[in-house]
């Protein structure tokens, strides 16, 4: 059917019968048509092109488009076609720029962050509770974020100014360009951090580091995906290599030094906290006795203790594996003290704590024990005081990095948890000396120099 196609005409033309459809061309444009079905009315080009199929393509529904407006649509497109334009694979490839960006535009930093936590670090690696937490803080360097600013003045730190940083966590991750992911690096390498260490007014030197890496792996996580669908994309934090501003991790050598009275003083420090903070004084120290990371022992529960056995079993640590541990003479009495004085699941049960348990880090806790005149030293610290202990002792080397839960590769690994005897003595004479050498530089009330006291003069208090 042909008709002269105008607003009037239309109008009076009915909607065909439901299933079927009807195409009424146009008389003074010719490949101009109208397609009417049961609910609609589009206007739609039909030609033929030489050495093809005709080609229809449809402009739009009556009603979004007035008769002028297809007309001259139609006109553009009868043009193209004749031209050799394929006007609807030019069609289809701007709908799919058209949903690209819309997809790009929900998929923002944010959504980047939650997808590489729930597939890599949950889906993969089991989410261990630190590793989460991490990332969690990696939000906060990344979301609208006040600054402060730090500057040196003849060697010295002094506050600068105040920022403000933009929101970054609901952009597009696309749009994150590499200059200002290194802007926004050198700022935080330049702020003050919310919590001063030790009271000295210096940069953060550490934790935007880790936002960054965890920000770097999270493009490294999309990235062959967006390859894979035929994206050239680049990791816009790749600029931080390139301008070498990531800091290699201090290699830390501090521990107490149990051949001199630094060990006694943090031990009777430690002993003089226990009067105001009895849970703090023995998760530290059952730390030590235990060559315990903190994430192990702050997450101890009492469902992995068998006071009668006396043994403790650590589940899925650092490295996935668990571990069966005996316990010496004095980190027992510290766990029968913690079972009288039990108010939860977890063995270092912490009211002041809004977990319900000890802090992991407990930075509080140690600088307590500074201001009761013991050197300032970190979880990890201790470790390395048990270790270094250990390896004076002459313990087997192999019976040592078991005790720290360190990874064994070989065909002998599961033998250690079956010779519990073996690692309860190793425990047992890194106790038995570290009281040895507290007794030995502990000065009596009498005046005795240090170094006067006996062994058996430090009790298991």
């Amino acid at each position: 059917m042909k008709k002269k196609l105008t607003k009037s005409e239309i109008d009076k033309l009915p909607f065909a019968e439901h299933g079927k459809q009807t195409t009424i061309h146009d008389t003074t444009l010719p490949g101009f048509a109208l397609r009417i079905g049961a609910t609609s009315k589009t206007f739609i080009v039909y030609k033929r092109v030489a050495r093809g199929a005709p080609k229809r393509v449809t402009l739009g529904k009556y009603g979004h488009l007035t008769v002028d407006q297809a007309r001259a649509m139609a006109q553009k497109a009868l043009a193209e076609l004749s031209g050799g334009i394929d006007v609807i694979a030019a069609q289809k490839a701007a709908q799919a720029k058209a949903k690209k960006a819309k997809q790009s535009d929900a998929e923002t930093l944010r959504w980047l962050l939650d997808e590489y936590k729930k597939e890599q670090i949950i889906g993969l690696k089991g989410g261990k509770e630190g590793t989460l937490h991490s990332l969690t803080d990696t939000s906060n360097f990344f979301n609208e974020r006040k600054l402060t600013l730090l500057r040196q003045v003849n060697g010295e730190w002094v506050v600068d100014k105040p920022i403000v940083l933009s929101d970054w966590l609901d952009r597009p991750f696309r749009s994150i360009t590499a200059d200002e992911v290194l802007e926004r690096f050198d700022l935080f390498a330049r702020g003050k951090p919310q919590k001063l260490i030790g009271g000295e007014l210096k940069p953060i030197s550490r934790t935007h580091q880790i936002a960054f890496k965890f920000l770097s792996t999270a493009y490294n996580f999309i990235i062959p995906r967006l390859r894979h669908q035929g994206e050239v994309f680049s990791n816009p934090a790749d600029i931080l290599t390139i301008y070498k501003r990531w800091k290699p991790s201090e290699k830390r050598k501090r521990f107490l030094d149990f051949e001199t009275a630094e060990l006694a003083k943090w031990w009777n420090a430690l002993e003089d906290y226990r009067t105001e903070n009895t849970v703090a004084s023995d998760y530290i120290l059952f730390s030590l006795l235990q060559a315990a990371r903190s994430i192990e022992v702050n997450d101890l529960r009492w469902s992995q203790v068998d006071l009668e056995k006396r043994r403790v079993n650590y589940d899925e640590t650092k490295n996935g594996n668990d571990y069966a541990f005996p316990l010496s003479t004095l980190a027992a009495e510290i766990l029968e003290r913690r079972k009288k004085a039990a108010i939860n699941e977890f063995v270092f049960g912490y009211e002041a704590s809004k977990t319900g348990r000890m802090p992991k880090d407990s930075k509080n806790h140690y600088q307590q024990l500074v201001k009761r005149g013991a050197k300032l030293i970190s979880s990890h610290d201790l470790r390395r005081t048990w270790a270094s202990t250990a390896h004076m002792l002459d313990i087997n080397e192999r019976t040592i990095n078991y005790l720290l839960k360190h990874t064994i590769s070989d065909v002998n690994e599961h033998y250690f948890v079956r010779n519990e005897a073996k690692l309860k003595g190793a425990l047992q004479q890194v106790e038995d000396y570290l009281l040895q050498q507290v007794a030995k530089f502990t000065p009596k009330a009498n005046g005795e120099e240090i170094g006067d006291v006996q062994p058996d003069a430090v009790t298991a208090a």
